[in-house]
């Protein structure tokens, strides 16, 4: 991470505390910054902010400060209910607990602890929202012509959800997304090279035609499928 970046941060943070005061419990790190596969100028800065008290005086607190940033997507949570998003979101949660860093206030995730079984529900329940929405997304590409935007924000949601998979079987998993990819290639029996081009579309984004959008899905989707059938059959045995 940059000099730049890291006074970014510490500028956000003080006026944070600046603003919310003794309502600031904690301000967490976390995703590709702390992981060290940031892309500047594509990657977001994803920061945690817990308050003591959610209301609706901190929320417009904290948009007067964040609402123009377009590189901090923030993630505001209450610490009253930290416990009960942690289960209702375990898999972010478990993800997030891997790489972190507390930039303010108190450590919020020590005590966090997530249940294995919830965590295979969950990480199911999301591969199967993201199979249902490539294909929602290709079928109705003609309507916004966002096609490109999609791919892009999917990537993510992919390489989180396949690595999720190979954690919960005991896999250990590198914090760089290519070096994911022949482990995915390898329990999964898929093509790895779309992701492979998935990242690259990712640093590069360009407009696609029609053909181009077809061929994206004709490779993109089989990949996707092949994992929630990995799932139905090796999972479905330990329910």
């Amino acid at each position: 991470m940059t000099t730049d970046i890291q006074q970014h941060l510490d500028k956000t943070v003080q006026q944070l505390r600046d603003s919310l005061g003794d309502n600031l419990y904690s301000c967490c790190l976390y995703g590709s910054a702390v992981r060290g596969n940031f892309i500047e100028g594509v990657s977001d800065l994803n920061l945690i902010i817990i308050l003591n008290e959610s209301t609706p005086v901190a929320h417009q607190a904290i948009a007067q400060i964040l609402g123009a940033d377009r590189q901090i997507d923030p993630f505001i949570l209450s610490r009253r209910g930290l416990p009960g998003d942690a289960r209702a979101f375990a898999p972010k949660f478990a993800s997030i607990k891997r790489n972190y860093r507390v930039l303010y206030g108190a450590d919020p995730f020590q005590a966090v602890q997530l249940d294995p079984n919830l965590e295979r529900f969950l990480c199911e329940q999301a591969l199967r929202n993201l199979h249902l929405r490539i294909v929602y997304a290709f079928v109705l590409r003609g309507r916004d012509r966002g096609y490109e935007k999609f791919l892009v924000r999917s990537l993510i949601p992919i390489f989180a959800q396949f690595s999720e998979v190979l954690r919960l079987e005991g896999t250990t998993v590198p914090k760089e997304f290519d070096a994911r990819i022949p482990l995915m290639e390898k329990e999964f029996k898929i093509d790895g090279s779309i992701l492979r081009d998935l990242l690259a579309f990712k640093k590069k984004p360009q407009k696609l035609s029609e053909a181009d959008a077809i061929a994206w899905h004709e490779r993109l989707f089989p990949v996707i499928d092949a994992v929630v059938k990995w799932l139905e059959l090796k999972w479905s045995q330990t329910r």
